[in-house]
């Protein structure tokens, strides 16, 4: 682990184009992530959209919760996407890294229902700060990769607590870049975990994270960060 970060489009290109659309997505790609990074939320008639907040109103100007709307009443235009068109668009062209929302039993079945839909088992890992859906991921399909959300501001030894837990169950952490540290990482690392790191922007803080042998950069910038992987990747050969 740790040998070449990979490049995690943070709701793809979102620095660039607006977040979690094919604009992003597609930009994302054209600058070299080697990952879609989304969040998944669910309709009021049970399907699963990409879609970060519980309600429409920052990113499609409707006043309502996500939660509230059945997919047929959806914004034209503005989104937010269904998983399926996500997964229908893009299939095994990039890896996949989904992050629940929630932990209602709908969302998950949902989403493994999507993903097996299209094939995409191999390629995706859900991600979430609510474990318990991710618990439901692993007694649904016990082979599959999940990977819980550290929350920032644990004490050092809750957060080495959690990353113990994690080891026996899950496949990988993520964890706020700021709170990455050589210390956290090989004990992550020793217990098998893949670490990813949110959301890092700048030059120097992408940099230090690739130096400590992260495994994942989620980034809303994607072309600098495959810059300073692909720089690092020279230096060390």
């Amino acid at each position: 682990m740790g040998a070449t970060a990979q490049v995690i489009a943070h709701r793809g290109a979102s620095a660039q184009a607006p977040e979690h659309t094919f604009a992003a997505f597609d930009l994302a790609l054209e600058q070299g992530a080697d990952v879609l990074e989304l969040d998944v939320r669910l309709t009021a008639d049970g399907r699963p959209v990409v879609l970060h907040d519980a309600t429409l109103e920052r990113t499609t100007g409707l006043v309502a919760a996500i939660a509230d709307t059945p997919s047929w009443a959806l914004p034209r235009g503005t989104g937010p996407l269904l998983l399926d068109d996500v997964f229908g668009r893009y299939g095994d062209a990039t890896a996949w890294l989904l992050e629940l929302k929630d932990a209602e039993p709908g969302l998950v079945a949902g989403v493994l229902e999507a993903i097996a839909r299209h094939r995409l088992a191999g390629r995706c890992t859900v991600q979430s700060f609510e474990h318990a859906a991710l618990r439901r991921v692993r007694v649904a399909a016990p082979a599959f990769a999940v990977a819980p959300l550290l929350r920032p501001g644990l004490p050092a030894r809750v957060r080495r607590d959690a990353v113990a837990r994690a080891g026996r169950w899950a496949a990988g952490i993520g964890v706020a870049h700021h709170e990455a540290d050589a210390a956290l990482i090989l004990h992550a690392h020793a217990r098998g975990l893949a670490v990813r790191c949110w959301t890092a922007n700048a030059r120097p803080d992408l940099e230090r994270l690739v130096a400590l042998g992260v495994d994942g950069l989620v980034t809303d910038v994607p072309d600098l960060a495959r810059a300073v992987v692909d720089a690092a990747a020279v230096r060390a050969a």
